[in-house]
């Protein structure tokens, strides 16, 4: 799994949770976790059943969308394309970013704020974004440089499966590619009244690059996405006086925009696979600025399966005490945590051990 250096820091296979700034919030992102939907998705293709979302409009492009209590090809944790579970609630988007190098192939998710964003005002957006763990039929595995947003008033306009000739306001230019989640971040002063974003890869296949992760020979790259949200931050509206040239989103910002190293964040992984191959074998959360005190993991009878209250413990093998395997299923997570001020934060959860 690659490094990312701009907005994101990647630390064993799993990101962290950002700790956004909570200031005046006017503008959300319409069920920016994919969880308010019409019907239960029953196969892929069923975009349209996610309320406020949209395929930029176009004829033929059909993303996904999953539910842990849809059926066939539109339920989780096992998808056609591979097996993960959500980032959070119960449902998560999916989408073809791209096909094979040449084919110019596009699949976008075009989401809406509850109102149009304020000319001067700062914002933040964050996401999650993942591949799973492929499956071995499926047709996914590669990796594209290139996914951004693009922000607009109304929804785009895409022609079949060609790709959206427009500018990304904001794109990140590594390969983004791990079958755990990430979350993505990035920082705006808003130019435009934009009511609408679009999230995908923009351009012709030529101008990123496509490369070949996993599998033999994958026809796409593939990515799901959770949990999108926008948050006004400290700072308010820019001064008139303000160069134009260092507000977006008509610009790229560098990675001063987040400063990941001072803020205090928390991330617990929501499944672990701890079958040896290296990769997702242990549970552990991943704090930034602030200190572990105790971690529990418990069954669903409330009986303890593992405790540590070691900072540099490496994590929960998915051997209960007696050094028993824990058997294939969902348990429950709690942790202590202190952030810098000293002030202690309790926070659980539900962890899925996949075997």
């Amino acid at each position: 799994m690659k490094r990312l250096t701009l907005f994101i820091s990647n630390v064993s296979a799993v990101l962290l949770l950002l700790a956004v700034p909570m200031a005046m919030q006017s503008q959300l992102v319409m069920n920016g976790g994919f969880e308010s939907i019409s019907t239960l998705p029953s196969n892929t293709g069923q975009w349209s059943f996610a309320e406020h979302w949209s395929n930029a409009s176009s004829a033929t492009g059909d993303p996904d969308l999953y539910h842990i209590q849809g059926t066939g090809g539109g339920d989780l944790p096992e998808t056609p394309v591979a097996i993960i579970a959500p980032f959070q609630g119960m449902a998560i988007a999916g989408f073809m970013a791209c096909g094979v190098a040449g084919t110019n192939r596009r699949e976008y998710w075009t989401g809406q704020f509850s109102e149009a964003l304020v000319p001067g005002q700062r914002y933040q957006m964050t996401l999650a974004l993942a591949n799973g763990e492929r499956t071995p039929f499926s047709e996914a595995g590669l990796g594209v440089s290139g996914l951004g947003m693009h922000f607009s008033e109304g929804v785009p306009l895409q022609n079949d499966l060609e790709p959206l000739q427009v500018n990304a306001h904001f794109e990140f230019p590594q390969v983004l590619f791990g079958r755990e989640w990430q979350v993505l971040a990035f920082a705006f002063t808003a130019q435009e009244p934009h009511t609408h974003f679009t999230w995908g890869v923009f351009g012709s296949d030529d101008q990123h690059s496509i490369v070949v992760e996993e599998g033999a020979g994958p026809s796409m790259a593939y990515y799901f996405l959770d949990g999108f949200e926008i948050t006004a931050v400290d700072g308010g509206m820019e001064n008139e006086e303000s160069d134009a040239d260092t507000r977006g989103p008509d610009v790229k910002p560098d990675a001063g925009e987040v400063d990941l190293d001072a803020a205090m964040s928390w991330f617990v992984p929501n499944a672990f696979t701890p079958n040896g191959d290296g990769e997702n074998d242990v549970f552990l959360p991943v704090l930034r600025n602030m200190e572990l005190i105790k971690m529990e993991v418990f069954n669903r009878w409330g009986e303890q399966m593992w405790l540590t209250e070691d900072a540099q413990t490496t994590g929960w093998d998915g051997q209960q005490i007696g050094h028993v395997e824990a058997l294939h299923g969902t348990y429950v997570w709690q942790l202590q945590m202190r952030e810098e001020n000293g002030q202690v934060v309790t926070k659980s959860g539900s962890l899925n051990l996949i075997r």
